[in-house]
């Protein structure tokens, strides 16, 4: 019987590496790429603003993060690799150190979107929203620069550490700027409603805990990962997903578990 169990493994390894070239071969892998790492960006960003890692969600996005793995381009997987490295055991960790590693797996799914986007639009030689891409990706970049600057200050001042109040207020005057930087560029009134939210927390941030700041911090990783997502949405309804496809969505709005998260991005 153990061979049968080999023959089987090997069968199934066989037509998952098949499976992979098929996919690569098609004219619009990238685009399928891109809807299933819009799928990963949205889980993301509702996982960074809950205090506590839920354990189903946990595996839900580790299992989004092998899948894209698994798709993704030789160039592409040590950074797929490294986002999963972050997010390896993190319900374990206390509440300060799940924020750093957030902090971290958060600005690798920014670097691997930056990564899959400009490709699409160069092959499509669509100047124009490349030119857009540009500008958001810019903005979110000064903000992800900006919120460990943030992050980094807030910690400080909990271990009191010499000028760290003065450091948390310049800090927090920075990090309002890049929000209005990134306000500025109009990507929808929801989407401005949110910036300002955060906005109005950050005026109080030296009455708030460490808790509490941190996760204004989740707050402000999840703005950016609006930014992109709002890109990808627009770019993505021009070029809707096959219903040939070979292999099933990732996205979490198909989960009757995130159906409350679904109504509150619609």
């Amino acid at each position: 019987m153990g061979w049968l169990v080999m023959i089987g493994i090997l069968a199934l390894t066989i037509a998952s590496v098949v499976a992979v070239i098929v996919y690569r071969q098609r004219p619009d892998w990238r685009l399928h790429q891109l809807h299933e790492l819009r799928a990963l960006l949205q889980h993301a960003g509702y996982l960074a603003t809950q205090p506590r890692v839920d354990p189903y969600d946990y595996q839900r996005l580790l299992d989004q993060t092998r899948q894209l793995h698994h798709l993704a381009p030789h160039a592409q997987k040590p950074m797929y690799r490294l986002f999963f490295h972050h997010l390896h055991a993190l319900p374990q960790y206390d509440d300060v150190t799940q924020a750093k590693m957030k902090n971290r797996a958060l600005q690798h799914l920014a670097y691997l979107v930056d990564e899959a986007i400009p490709p699409v639009l160069i092959a499509c030689g669509d100047d124009h929203t490349l030119s857009s891409y540009q500008q958001i990706w810019y903005a979110v970049l000064e903000l992800l620069q900006a919120r460990q600057r943030f992050s980094y200050a807030s910690i400080q001042l909990e271990n009191a550490t010499p000028n760290a109040h003065q450091s948390l207020s310049l800090q927090q005057q920075i990090l309002t700027k890049r929000l209005a930087q990134l306000r500025d560029l109009e990507l929808g009134d929801a989407f401005t409603d949110k910036i300002d939210q955060v906005i109005s927390q950050l005026d109080d941030v030296h009455t708030l805990s460490l808790n509490r700041r941190l996760a204004l911090a989740q707050q402000v990783n999840a703005v950016m990962l609006d930014a992109l997502d709002t890109f990808l949405a627009a770019l993505l309804a021009r070029f809707p997903t096959p219903e040939d496809d070979i292999f099933n969505t990732l996205s979490p709005i198909n989960d009757p578990h995130h159906q409350g998260f679904n109504h509150t991005q619609q």
